[in-house]
């Protein structure tokens, strides 16, 4: 989960603050090809990392997790195709859609384990995202760039906060079972001599 949240991060911080400089025209819009070789590379590294967590995930959750991974699929492809701004908003509207339904899906698995509500955040970033670029008709590759950014930034926050916070969990859960069975006489096995 850490790893989706660095990536995330990453990319967030590379689309949402790419360089504009309001002197230089050629700075202010961004070429189709330059964001879907972004935007493909974000998707392949992505679907690496979810295929990595699901395989450690529980098994309530792993199949949609390998949903997620297979659905980055037709959207690379979909942007090898895009050749023009309204393809490149298609390809990334559909796929953030489709992620932010197995997302809920995933939150609605894993409602009575901690810390589920990040995959209800990062359903919920990714379904605005979609709606976002479902409706901006005018968007050009630089706009789609920055909004897809901005919606895995806030995701990858999220998912960076939960990953620790279930290691930290997890720690303590392992140390307080160290502690007690050193501490609890009745935990301790019985020897023939005890007997």
């Amino acid at each position: 989960m850490i790893i989706r949240g660095v990536l995330g991060v990453l990319f967030g911080f590379a689309t949402v603050f790419w360089p504009r400089d309001s002197h230089n025209p050629t700075q202010l819009s961004l070429r189709v090809d330059v964001v879907d070789l972004l935007s493909i590379s974000y998707l392949v590294l992505f679907a690496l990392a979810l295929v990595y967590q699901a395989l450690r995930a529980p098994l309530s959750v792993r199949t949609a997790m390998f949903g997620q991974a297979v659905i980055t699929i037709p959207a690379i492809v979909f942007l090898f195709l895009a050749d023009q701004p309204s393809e490149l908003r298609a390809a990334l509207s559909i796929w953030a859609l489709l992620h932010g339904l197995i997302e809920l899906w995933n939150h609605r698995q894993l409602k009575d384990h901690p810390m589920a509500s990040d995959f209800l955040i990062s359903a919920g970033c990714h379904g605005l995202l979609g709606v976002i670029l479902i409706f901006g008709d005018d968007f050009q590759a630089l706009a789609i760039l920055g909004f897809t950014g901005a919606a895995t930034l806030i995701a990858g926050v999220i998912f960076i906060i939960g990953g620790y916070s279930r290691l930290s969990r997890a720690k303590q859960a392992v140390t307080a079972d160290a502690g007690s069975s050193e501490t609890d006489p009745d935990s301790t096995p019985r020897t023939e001599e005890d007997s």
